[in-house]
């Protein structure tokens, strides 16, 4: 199995510095990518940089990252701590806190029905029309998350509203990168 050049252990150091990515998971992440998709590490450095990226947050941080190079030890287990990164995490649960449970249910039930008569649609060749109302909507409030360095898990809520997450949208395994300070 050929290592990784220098160039993708320094660019993934400087991109992510925490958690550290395991050098076994990064060896074979790398030999996959230049043997599946012929790349040539003296012409196409840009491309197996932009593959081993995709491939890290596509992965599962129990796989790829060491464990205890994420979250600061103190971190774990306070009662009340903020993170500062830079630190690549994982979004493992979303809950929102905001509503009642009774109103998640309702739109829980809401999008099964909607679903339902999609595939029933569907299977029956009815095309669409445009006029179909779009699937409804979590209710939006405040998020609570449940975020890993892929060995510790840690709660968390955001402070001020993030757009770019949504219950019932955004997929489990989601990474973000919380910045520096």
């Amino acid at each position: 199995m050929p290592h990784p050049p220098a160039q993708v252990v320094q660019w993934l150091k400087r991109t992510y510095p925490r958690p550290t990515i395991d050098p076994e998971w990064l060896e074979g992440c790398y030999t996959w990518i230049v043997d599946e998709l012929h790349l040539d590490p003296a012409r196409d450095m840009p491309a197996i940089l932009e593959n081993v990226n995709n491939q890290l947050l596509e992965s599962d941080f129990n796989d790829s990252m060491l464990a205890g190079t994420g979250f600061p030890r103190d971190a774990i287990g306070a009662a009340d701590t903020v993170l500062r990164g830079p630190i690549l995490v994982e979004v493992v649960e979303i809950m929102e806190i905001g509503h009642s449970a009774y109103s998640l249910m309702q739109t829980y039930e809401s999008r099964v029905e909607y679903r339902k008569q999609a595939e029933l649609r569907t299977a029956s060749g009815d095309r669409d029309d445009g006029e179909r109302k779009p699937l409804p909507k979590y209710p939006r409030s405040m998020l609570q998350f449940q975020l890993s360095d892929g060995m510790n898990v840690l709660p968390a809520i955001e402070v001020k509203s993030m757009p770019e997450f949504e219950l019932g949208e955004t997929p489990l395994g989601y990474k973000v990168r919380l910045p520096g300070d």
